[in-house]
């Protein structure tokens, strides 16, 4: 708006006019100091970009003006994930510690004349920027600059919920009288420069820039408020966070659900002004790109008693006026550690746990599509990231809801679905990989299945190393995913081959193997039969008493609190089948 709006006087153009004489004058002065560069190559680009910007900052600076943002050569000086962006403009007031993703405010990404004027790779380079300018904090806007063939330069804005992009310019040529696109860019730049606060682009932010001390009641009023259960009497109550970094998420995306989550404290602050510490809970700001919210679903699962997940303590919608309803924030009891990473798996004697862990998990998916008088949930997005074990006793947690679905009590068959692919790929059920939209609890518990085979292959497999990447790794599209998964669980044989599970735990592999057979060793249907389906077969046998009593052997060997739970909740379940 700065930009399109800006003055076009002789004032104007006399400090335009000033911006190339600088300009000129700096790549006169590089080219005498570093020898002359090819016309239209990357570094040719490079070098003038740089000039243009330092250009513009001197001229500023000559007029009175501060500029907000400085520019940094990123292209041989890597920031902290050894990412290298062929230039960053970073916050002036933390300059100084120009490889923190946190402080970059703009990316830029320079082509040579080979490269067209909407280069794929130049914009491929900058969706990778804008993962890590949002890797730990995020952002409801952000900007990247592509110069391309001929100087030309394309400006990409990403918002939540979309990536536009437009021609904005040209890179001054050094011996000729300026164009209007030429004298265009300097506008622009000297816009950016002077008026983009990089702390505007964060969904929430401190002066500092880096949030680490939010009032919530600031952040999600009263109105916006699903759940509020730390006022009391207290005067105020503030979240600290434990480390400026999320910890986990979803945040390698650039388009529908994005999460971050944090560890953080509680502060309270009491009438007469003494500062209380509460405790410690997980912190998740959420865009859902959906009318659905995550915590009206985990208030839902809390209300119905579902065993094993984190009790609610606030949540709501946060107040901003350019995406109203988009962003939610809830926070929720302290949950532990994933189950992908857990020391746990690194001691043999802890495997009857690990066991236990999973009948605990199972416990959870079964409850909640069992559901009550008011209707059940199926979660939808079970992971690897998403199954947690929490305190010394390693109990399990089951969080991350934002994908669940709440179905009303009338559907006995507990079957409900949206015509759309979601969860996370790699333990994204067969069905659901397919296509087929209607789920129902047996895709959830195929996904905690397959977290297990993951869990198996991760700390105990020898798998073929180009196998496990394409399984695992999130890169094939859900087609070429289908494919893989099916070879793989073509037969009972076949899953413990690729596996090559040399050195797990009996009790753990026995594990899987029950598991398998439950889900896939029927003889009468076949893998395709139960792809093809309308209606999920498995969902006619496999009943709660089915499911629980692959953890009963266990028992066997030690007492498990949560398998002897599991198989009391089956036992009381008053419908032991997910069918009619």
């Amino acid at each position: 708006e700065k930009w399109m709006h800006y003055s076009n006087t002789n004032e104007d153009r006399r400090l335009l006019e000033q911006v190339v004489s600088q300009y000129r004058q700096r790549i006169c002065e590089l080219a005498a100091s570093e020898g002359e560069i090819n016309v239209g190559s990357e570094p040719y680009y490079q070098r003038n970009t740089g000039a243009l910007f330092d250009a513009i900052r001197v001229v500023l600076e000559d007029n009175g003006v501060q500029p907000l943002l400085a520019w940094h050569d990123t292209h041989d000086s890597p920031l902290r994930n050894d990412r290298k962006p062929d230039g960053t403009l970073i916050e002036l007031a933390n300059a100084s510690d120009s490889k923190d993703w946190r402080w970059v405010a703009a990316v830029v990404e320079i082509k040579d004349d080979k490269a067209s004027e909407n280069n794929k790779v130049a914009r491929g380079q900058i969706l990778e920027d804008f993962l890590d300018m949002a890797r730990d904090q995020p952002r409801k806007n952000m900007l990247g600059l592509g110069i391309t063939k001929h100087g030309k330069v394309t400006a990409y804005v990403s918002t939540c919920d979309s990536i536009d992009y437009a021609i904005v310019g040209k890179l001054p040529a050094l011996d000729t009288n300026v164009s209007s696109e030429e004298y265009a860019m300097v506008r622009f730049i000297a816009v950016l420069l002077r008026y983009l606060d990089p702390r505007h682009s964060y969904v929430v932010s401190q002066t500092s820039g880096i949030f680490n001390d939010i009032n919530l009641v600031e952040l999600v009023p009263p109105p916006k408020q699903i759940v509020n259960m730390l006022s009391g009497s207290f005067r105020e109550f503030r979240l600290k966070i434990a480390d400026d970094k999320a910890f986990s998420g979803r945040r390698y995306y650039i388009h529908g659900m994005r999460t971050w989550l944090y560890h953080a404290q509680i502060y309270y602050a009491t009438e007469a002004g003494k500062v209380e510490r509460g405790d410690d809970v997980i912190l998740k700001l959420q865009w859902h790109a959906s009318d659905a919210r995550e915590g009206d679903i985990h208030k839902k699962a809390n209300s119905m008693s579902v065993p094993h997940i984190p009790q609610l303590v606030f949540a709501g919608d946060i107040e901003m006026e350019e995406h109203p309803g988009g962003w939610e924030v809830l926070v929720m009891h302290n949950a532990g550690a994933s189950i992908k990473d857990h020391a746990i798996w690194s001691n043999f004697h802890n495997a009857c746990v690990i066991v236990d862990a999973f009948a605990g998990f199972s416990h959870t998916l079964l409850a909640a599509s069992a559901g009550d008088g008011s209707g059940f949930i199926l979660h939808r997005d079970v992971s690897a990231s998403n199954l947690l074990m929490h305190g010394k006793d390693h109990e399990p947690r089951v969080i991350d809801w934002g994908y669940g679905l709440v179905a009303s009590a009338q559907n006995l068959n507990r079957t409900t679905g949206l015509p759309a692919i979601v969860g996370t790929a790699p333990y994204m059920s067969l069905r659901v990989l397919y296509g087929q939209f209607k789920r129902s609890v047996v895709d959830d518990l195929e996904s905690l299945f397959l977290v297990l085979s993951y869990c198996l292959c991760k700390h105990y497999g020898k798998p073929d190393k180009d196998w496990y990447r394409r399984m695992w790794s999130g890169t094939l599209s859900t087609s070429n995913l289908l494919m893989e998964r099916k070879d793989w669980l073509e037969s009972l044989a076949t899953y413990i081959a690729k596996m090559n599970l040399n050195s797990c735990p009996r009790e753990l592999s026995e594990l899987a193997v029950d598991m398998y057979m439950a889900l896939f060793g029927s003889k009468e249907y076949s893998a395709s039969d139960i792809i093809n389906s309308e209606a999920d077969p498995r969902c006619s046998y496999l009943t709660n008493a089915v499911w629980a009593e692959i953890f009963s052997k266990s028992l066997e060997i030690m007492e498990l609190p949560h398998v002897k739970k599991l198989l009391r909740f089956a036992k009381d379940s008053e419908r032991d089948s997910f069918a009619e």
